[in-house]
């Protein structure tokens, strides 16, 4: 009896340990975007940056020549913009002058976003996983 409830708890020891030691390497192949894409994925961040380019062009639609300081406008009063995607947040600010906005993805693990400014470049992009401090003596 005591050797079967060891043999029991040994098992159940080294299956955890073994799950502890899985649980880095599932949290990063639960990335949703990069080189393991799945389809439907794909499609999401396709849409999330075909509503990017939407953005912009609304933006600037009827720019006005300078020497006219440009004005951009609330996400509200931009013409045909769809809701993000499922499971992207918008995140979108203007002070007139400038705009800037983000799609966050929620259901990804590794945080994907997208993001664009007033001079419509997009950017894709995972946040940082660590932070390097860098002396100011030492910067070129």
């Amino acid at each position: 009896m005591v050797k079967q409830f060891t043999l029991t708890v040994l098992s159940i020891g080294l299956m955890t340990s073994s799950f502890g030691a899985a649980q880095p390497a599932q949290l990063r192949s639960r990335c949703l975007h990069g080189s393991s894409e799945q389809p439907n994925q794909r499609a999401r961040r396709e849409q999330a940056l075909k509503l990017a380019r939407q953005i912009n062009q609304a933006e600037h639609a009827g720019a006005v020549l300078p020497p006219s300081p440009r004005t951009y406008r609330p996400l509200d009063q931009l013409p045909n913009i769809p809701p993000a995607p499922d499971g992207f947040k918008l995140q979108f600010y203007i002070d007139g002058p400038t705009y800037t906005f983000s799609l966050k993805d929620t259901l990804d693990a590794c945080h994907f976003a997208i993001f664009s400014d007033q001079d419509s470049g997009i950017y894709e992009a995972i946040p940082q996983t660590g932070v390097r401090i860098v002396p100011v003596e030492t910067r070129d």
